[in-house]
């Protein structure tokens, strides 16, 4: 049994996280833990892995002891080996260049026989449903694709309890479900697992117990779940007043093509859902579309203007990005400096500090606004990156799977903003994988397959088609608003 017994814990000794904390998992027990961004949940995943406070410093009190073994008079490879932990950020779990060396990282360090771990390989990348991926580097993979090899990564170590922090974030409907078909295979060898998640869809028929984290301390599952409200307009005429217009996008990564005479129009007032399967182009044609990349082939225009003539300054105001990992948008040593940035970057002028201060009221981090942001959660860090990068009103937003680690509020914030954009004529575009926010959120969906646009239409036509053609990991049971 992996068991926490009062288990206190303050990274600065000052502001408790977790709070005499009783906590219990079974070898063969599934045990989902949901919880508001910032409550804790993390903190407890990284204290029953180890990692606290092995490798990183904080104040604990009282104790933690896997099959009567106490962490205290462990060593940290020690807990590693029984207890694993497929970390929120994937990008940060992956140690090696090539596919194939990352699943046979961990094995090597605990000294399996060479040709075991050759013949386990594609194993455990085909569990994942990642075996077409065993040849392919590391860091060209798309977020969704860094997940499964990360989880693939700890199923080749063979722990005794596995840890999931947000497992379905990145993956598409397909590889979700795949996951949960994992998780009952890992439940049925007796393997006690851990899941820190905020979507429970996919996951929550798997459950033994549902726990909430709520003041530092575990109860009784509250579910705080409203559909976000829906957003409806018509949907604009855009070939005339188009803000952005793609034509014949072709792009590649090396030898592997990423996109294939891509061509898309975004009008005013629109919020676009781009999505499709991991690894099929979302966020390459984001990157495009916001002038992160060049195009290897096409054009693209920003309001009738070419975006390779734009200026830099001009861009900046015109078009917004939130990346898909969070860390990646933190400039500055405190949240207000981070939250600020673009008003002495873009040359915004004064009259929008105070629209920054209010930005960051809205998001619910005023009281951290001393902090360096890297200390906030992963759901706190994305709020911090969407109300820096929208408050001065650009014409275009771009966000790629923002509502990853998010709990309702995040979720209603992130979508909020979106909407105040699209009312003011702009554009919103995010990659997704939730079927639910686009229906209830967007006037249009862009499905991918392969680096080409299968699908270009409204929500429900295009969730209607791909139920009914052989997609069905895409569906909505129970209603599009359910």
């Amino acid at each position: 049994m992996l068991e926490a017994k009062s288990l206190d814990f303050s990274y600065d000794g000052l502001r408790p996280v977790l709070t005499s904390l009783d906590f219990a998992l079974h070898p063969g027990e599934i045990v989902i833990v949901s919880g508001s961004t910032g409550s804790g949940k993390s903190t407890l995943a990284k204290c029953l892995s180890g990692f606290i406070p092995h490798l990183i410093q904080g104040v604990q009190a009282g104790s933690i002891a896997i099959g009567g073994d106490q962490y205290e008079d462990m060593k940290m490879s020690e807990i590693a080996r029984r207890v694993a932990l497929v970390q929120q950020d994937s990008e940060n779990q992956i140690c090696t260049l090539r596919v194939a060396d990352e699943i046979a990282f961990g094995p090597e360090n605990y000294m399996m026989e060479p040709e075991e771990i050759l013949h386990e390989i594609p194993l455990y990348l085909k569990e994942v449903g990642a075996e077409h991926l065993a040849t392919r580097t590391t860091y060209a993979l798309s977020g969704g694709e860094k997940q499964r090899i990360a989880i693939a990564s700890i199923l080749a170590c063979k722990p005794e309890y596995i840890i999931f922090d947000e497992p379905t974030s990145s993956l598409d409907p397909k590889g979700a479900i795949l996951l949960r078909e994992v998780i009952h295979e890992l439940k049925q060898r007796n393997i006690g697992i851990l899941i820190i998640e905020h979507n429970l869809d996919t996951l929550i028929s798997l459950a033994d117990r549902i726990l909430t984290l709520t003041d530092g301390n575990l109860g009784p599952f509250q579910d705080n779940y409203t559909p976000p409200k829906l957003f409806t307009h018509d949907i604009p005429s855009y070939t005339q007043n188009s803000l952005l217009v793609a034509e014949n996008l072709g792009f590649a990564y090396g030898q592997r093509r990423a996109l294939d005479d891509v061509s898309v129009s975004i009008g005013p007032s629109e919020i676009v859902a781009i999505m499709g399967d991991n690894g099929s182009g979302k966020s390459t044609l984001l990157g495009l579309m916001a002038g992160l990349l060049s195009p290897h082939k096409g054009r693209i225009t920003i309001s009738g203007v070419p975006i390779e003539k734009m200026k830099r300054k001009e861009m900046g105001r015109k078009v917004a990005v939130v990346f898909q990992n969070p860390s990646h948008q933190i400039f500055e040593r405190t949240v207000a400096k981070d939250q600020a940035l673009a008003i002495d970057l873009l040359e915004l002028g004064t009259e929008f500090e105070h629209k920054s201060d209010t930005a960051l009221a809205e998001a619910g981090l005023s009281d951290d606004k001393e902090k360096n942001p890297f200390s906030l959660s992963h759901g706190q860090k994305r709020r911090l990156n969407v109300s820096a990068t929208c408050f001065f009103n650009p014409d275009l937003y771009f966000l790629d799977e923002p509502f990853i680690g998010q709990d309702v509020e995040g979720r209603d914030f992130i979508i909020k903003r979106m909407q105040e954009i699209a009312k003011r004529g702009g554009a919103a575009i995010l990659v997704t994988h939730n079927p639910r926010i686009a229906v209830n959120t967007c006037s249009r969906i862009i499905f991918m397959e392969k680096g080409s646009i299968l699908l270009d239409g409204p929500p429900i036509t295009v969730l209607d088609w791909l139920g009914k053609n052989g997609y069905h990991e895409y569906a909505i049971s129970g209603g599009a608003t359910g």
